[in-house]
């Protein structure tokens, strides 16, 4: 009797157990919407559109009621509302275990933030527009793709969204970068939780 109950229950036992692994996938993917190109012969994440599919007006959510999780391992910025996920977005992140990686760990948005910046120094001689810190105050930032001294898109560095490709700052789109600027530099921003995974 209970060989039966064994052989009528696993795959009941089993089927359910996918369907909440793929609910819990899907749910996890249901807020992104890329679009693709094509460069140097291969399919990218297009940089100049949005990988989300809408952006959620937060102007009026205190900072206290927001948190900011960047999964490196599925390289997207995750934003919840109170514990739920409202918006995400994909990003790149710090190369794991290169001489700048993304820092791991609880931090918090700082005041610091800006419309562009350019890094002179000769290992990385690159800059970004609509930057905010996260850390140490102006050095680990969100920020969009990679430009150069001429606040141009750096060709070179693009194609990368969605895979580590930062000197440890959080890379994310033009579109989704204006949009996370524009919420998280406003003054009453200043203190959202920021969580980043390890990969």
């Amino acid at each position: 009797m209970k060989k039966i109950l064994y052989l009528v229950f696993l795959p009941l036992l089993c089927s359910i157990l996918f369907l909440e692994v793929n609910t819990s996938a899907n749910s996890k993917n249901d807020l992104l919407n890329p679009s693709y190109i094509k460069l140097n012969g291969q399919k990218v994440v297009d940089w100049n559109k949005p990988t989300s599919k809408k952006y959620i007006n937060l102007a009026n959510v205190p900072a206290k009621d927001l948190k900011i999780v960047v999964d490196q391992k599925h390289q997207n910025v995750n934003i919840y509302q109170n514990n739920k996920l409202i918006e995400s977005f994909l990003c790149s992140t710090g190369v794991k275990d290169s001489a700048t990686p993304t820092p791991v760990g609880t931090f918090a948005i700082q005041p610091e933030h800006g419309t562009w910046f350019y890094n002179p120094k000769p290992n990385i001689t690159e800059g970004a527009r609509n930057y905010i810190s996260f850390k140490d105050h102006g050095l680990y930032l969100f920020h969009s793709v990679v430009t150069d001294q001429n606040n141009d898109i750096l060709m070179s560095r693009q194609g990368r969204l969605g895979h580590p490709n930062s000197h440890g700052c959080i890379q994310m789109s033009l579109p989704d970068n204006i949009y996370f600027y524009n919420t998280f530099s406003q003054p009453d921003k200043v203190g959202t939780k920021v969580i980043i995974k390890p990969f």
